[in-house]
């Protein structure tokens, strides 16, 4: 951030009225005091006064002294013009329009104290690479308007809006509005005198009535403040020629560009209001700055309703909503068949488990019924082995009519009496086979109790043992298949029906925004699409409505035109 200094402080750089030079490029003797400030460094000087950078002794602030130069102090119409930005901006106390302190004369040379501002110009800002966000443009539009609603409630006109004198505090929040150094105190015993040719402002950002040599008043100074306004939300000027007969030329005859064709993201409100600013004729336009605080007070409002409905919506949008409908209902549909197909498969799968172990357990208890009669526990030893090593058995184990184990997997077990030493969690009979649900080791094993029996008479029994890992391994396969097969489907639904959601909710924020348009009388607004459905009917009608609206507006217009 560089010194800026209010009055005619402007970017040390040439422009159509002024032109402030560093001391260093000229070879005048910079003075120690100016009455009783201390002066600290020439901060510029330009083709009216010299500018520096002081220190007032009696209250110790640093403030910025404007001395009207010499060669100007001899020319009275000069020293008029001087002396009247004083006066003018004596009276104003305003937190955007920069503070005078006190006004006196050195020699034959009057000079101004005043406000010393950090910041940077408006024209310092339109020259960097960062473009300023439409609510800083708006928040600094109605400070403008504000402070020039001030002034010319106390009938004085600045005459030379321009974004060289218009200062953005350190802050990047507060402008200041510097150099009244032109400005008019409207009082009727004074006198307006400008010589022949001379133009007062800035060519580029003056009004119609300032070229053509008309008197100025309030309106001038927003018709400046709109040249302002355009600059800043599209980047380039609004009248732009490479002379100044044919520059003025334009401001008085042509109109610029429309706002909308060059940044046509802008709320269709706010371009309202410029096109307003810009109106040749003063009556045609904001007829004061409370007007158009106002209108930018408004847009500034819909914005920010804008931004919170984007981010803080009450509602969810047709999107969202059709999207988690259709989710959840598929979600529901696909949990339930789900849940059906797995029980099913699971039921299945244990009923071919039982089949198995109670056909396995009987055809043993068979086999081994005569051994067993006759008491060959050797044999029975021997056939137990070898059942084991061929099917995969958790256990298996022949007990005698005495519930003594002749047979088991587990030698240490043989001749010893059979004891239940897991504990049984659910018992089923299937076949004539008793089923045991029981828990080994955390394991979830059947152990199928077949009878050994021999001419009708039970002579001992099987217990053997059918692990249902396996089963619950294949089972747990299966749930996770059923899963990702509902999660891809619920995933497909969603994006498929936000999809078809957006194809609806898109022509009707289209339409909304065309609507939104029409209630701020942007008229011109249409919506030029052409789609063969029902949304292209309701285009073809609004747009026909905004062409007859157009017409009626265009006629009223007319018709009050003098």
């Amino acid at each position: 951030m560089e010194s800026i200094l209010g009055m005619d402080t402007m970017t040390l750089q040439q422009n159509e009225t002024d032109s402030w030079h560093s001391a260093a490029n000229d070879s005048h003797q910079i003075p120690k005091k100016i009455g009783r400030y201390e002066i600290i460094e020439e901060i510029g000087y330009g083709g009216m006064a010299t500018v520096y950078k002081a220190h007032d002794p009696h209250i110790s602030r640093t403030l910025a002294i404007k001395v009207l130069r010499q060669e100007r102090g001899m020319d009275d119409e000069y020293r008029s013009r001087f002396l009247r930005e004083a006066k003018a901006v004596g009276i104003l106390s305003h937190p955007n329009i920069v503070t005078i302190y006190d006004v006196g004369v050195v020699g034959n040379a009057p000079y101004i104290a005043m406000e010393l501002l950090e910041g940077n110009t408006m024209e310092q800002i339109m020259k960097s690479k960062q473009k300023p966000s439409l609510p800083n443009i708006l928040n600094w539009g109605i400070q403008l308007s504000d402070a020039l609603e001030y002034a010319h409630q106390r009938r004085i006109v600045h005459r030379d809006i321009k974004p060289s004198n218009i200062i953005l505090l350190k802050d990047d929040k507060t402008i200041k509005i510097t150099d009244f150094g032109i400005a008019h105190l409207d009082e009727t015993d004074v006198t307006q005198h400008t010589e022949l040719g001379e133009v007062l402002g800035t060519p580029q950002y003056m009004s119609p009535e300032q070229v053509l040599g008309k008197p100025a008043d309030a309106r001038s100074d927003l018709f400046s403040t709109g040249v302002v306004l355009y600059q800043l939300l599209t980047g380039q000027k609004p009248f732009h020629a490479d002379t100044l007969a044919t520059l003025l030329f334009q401001i008085a005859t042509e109109n610029p560009d429309p706002i909308n064709q060059i940044a046509p993201q802008l709320p269709g409100a706010l371009k309202q209001a410029v096109d307003k600013l810009l109106k040749k004729k003063p009556e045609r336009r904001f007829q004061s700055g409370k007007e158009l605080k106002h209108a930018l007070q408004r847009v500034l409002k819909d914005l920010n309703e804008t931004y919170q409905s984007d981010h803080t919506s009450k509602s969810l949008s047709i999107k969202f909503k059709w999207s988690v409908i259709m989710g959840v209902v598929v979600a529901a549909t696909l949990s339930l068949c789900g849940s059906y197909i797995y029980n099913s498969q699971q039921r299945t799968m244990l009923d071919q488990m039982y089949s198995y172990g109670s056909s396995m357990s009987t055809f043993i208890a068979s086999e081994s019924a005569e051994t067993v009669l006759s008491e060959d526990w050797p044999s029975i030893e021997l056939f137990v082995q070898d059942s084991v090593e061929k099917q995969e058995f958790k256990f298996l184990k022949i007990v005698d009519h005495k519930n003594i184990i002749r047979g088991s997997n587990k030698p240490k077990e043989i001749n010893r009496p059979y004891q239940q030493v897991s504990k049984v969690v659910k018992s089923d009979l299937h076949n004539g086979v008793s089923v045991q649900h029981i828990k080994m080791n955390s394991e979830n094993v059947l152990n199928f109790v077949a009878p050994i029996v021999f001419q009708d008479t039970q002579i001992g029994k099987i217990h053997l043992g059918l692990s249902r890992q396996p089963l619950l391994a294949l089972s747990e396969k299966i749930l996770w298949g059923l899963g990702f097969v509902i999660f891809c489907t619920i995933l497909a639904v969603f994006i498929a029906a936000y999809y078809l959601a957006r194809q609806v909710v898109l022509p009707i924020n289209t339409l909304n925004k065309a609507l939104s348009e029409i209630t701020t009388k942007n008229y011109a607004y249409r919506i030029g699409i052409d789609r063969k459905d029902e949304f292209g009917q309701i285009f073809k009608i609004f747009d026909e409505m905004a062409n007859s609206l157009q017409k009626r507006d265009e006629k009223n217009a007319s018709n009050k035109e003098p």
